[in-house]
């Protein structure tokens, strides 16, 4: 067996019988951590692999290939729910964790909960906490969030061999609920299904303009026959009725009632998805459908759909992206985009 030594490779895989991996908080980035989770099994054949996560974000990966056993974590603060993760470890002696979190807290969580080999970025003062920290180094930080996942099993193996898959895996009754909920609401099984998203989730900067969000929603549906789809949570329907009052045209409002463990199975019935930059979009990836997607504050280097089949709109600006959730400027980068920029976008795939 070889040991970890001089920045080598290691092979000591064998004695990894146990590993816990600690997904993103996010919904895109649990999505965008779905080539590591494949990679991981790739790499490590024989171990048990668990995943622990927030109960919003483990149930879309509830059909994911050659994961163990998922578990979730009670929301109780942030002092329990550590206190809670650590009495998880410490009942479970995982060998290895990955932590796909960047806090300090869920890393003094794994050191605390005697998890033997702890693998995490080194920052927010956590080296000292792992075992093989790895370096954020200005390459990285420059790459897409599918390579931040990959670049934690760099120890492990060599990444150039492993190819880059992005996929959720709804099954057969999800398709089959997926498809009831979609006709209950005013589809006739036929026409072609376009899903837009006004939403994202906590930044206002990721959000083009409301009312031009429902020209696009508009010009499909009289253009092209379609019959356009919003699907988002429940907090976001006083937005929602916004525009909805502004497109003037017929829609399948699923606002709300789209729980996260059927919704790559709806989202697989579009035809395109014209979007902000969300978890949702990732989603769209995911189950590789068209995506259009308008980018403004956020860095699209770091966060775009992977994936070859979308189109990205954005107006470059004199300064790099904000990466703010309230504007501090003048909201140029989404100004810019105009309806025209969007429905061109969308219809070459239609």
């Amino acid at each position: 067996m070889q040991s970890y030594m001089s920045g080598r490779k290691t092979a000591m895989i064998n004695d990894r019988q146990s590993i816990i991996v600690h997904l993103p908080n996010w919904l895109g980035d649990t999505v965008l951590a779905t080539p590591f989770l494949h990679t991981l099994r790739d790499v490590f054949p024989s171990s048990r692999i668990t995943l622990v996560g927030s109960p919003w974000i483990s149930d879309i990966l509830s059909h994911f290939p050659g994961i163990d056993e998922i578990l979730t974590l009670e929301e109780r603060g942030k002092y329990i729910s550590t206190l809670l993760l650590v009495r998880l470890l410490r009942e479970r002696r995982p060998d290895s964790g990955f932590l796909l979190t960047n806090s300090f807290r869920t890393a003094l969580a794994f050191y605390a909960g005697n998890v033997r080999e702890r693998i995490g970025y080194a920052m927010n003062f956590r080296r000292l906490l792992l075992t093989r920290p790895i370096a954020q180094t200005p390459d990285i930080m420059q790459s897409s969030m599918v390579e931040y996942y990959l670049n934690l099993l760099s120890p492990f193996t060599d990444l150039s061999r492993h190819r880059r898959v992005l996929r959720l895996y709804p099954d057969e009754s999800e398709r089959r609920e997926a498809r009831r909920l979609l006709l209950e609401n005013g589809w006739d099984g036929e026409k072609r299904l376009v899903g837009v998203n006004p939403f994202a989730f906590q930044w206002e900067t990721k959000r083009w303009l409301p009312e031009r969000f429902a020209d696009v929603t508009r010009l499909l549906t009289e253009k092209h026959g379609v019959r356009c789809v919003f699907v988002s949570v429940a907090r976001d329907r006083p937005f929602f009725e916004k525009v909805k009052q502004m497109c003037r045209c017929d829609m399948i409002d699923l606002v709300g009632k789209v729980s996260l463990k059927i919704l790559p199975a709806v989202m697989g019935h579009y035809s395109l998805f014209v979007t902000n930059d969300s978890g949702l979009m990732h989603v769209a990836a995911a189950v590789n459908i068209p995506i259009v997607a308008i980018f403004g504050s956020t860095d699209w280097r770091r966060t775009a759909p992977c994936s070859d089949r979308a189109t990205l709109i954005r107006k470059p600006q004199d300064h790099p992206p904000c990466m703010s959730p309230r504007c501090r400027r003048t909201f140029q980068c989404m100004e810019e985009v105009t309806v025209d920029d969007v429905l061109a976008a969308a219809e070459k795939y239609l």
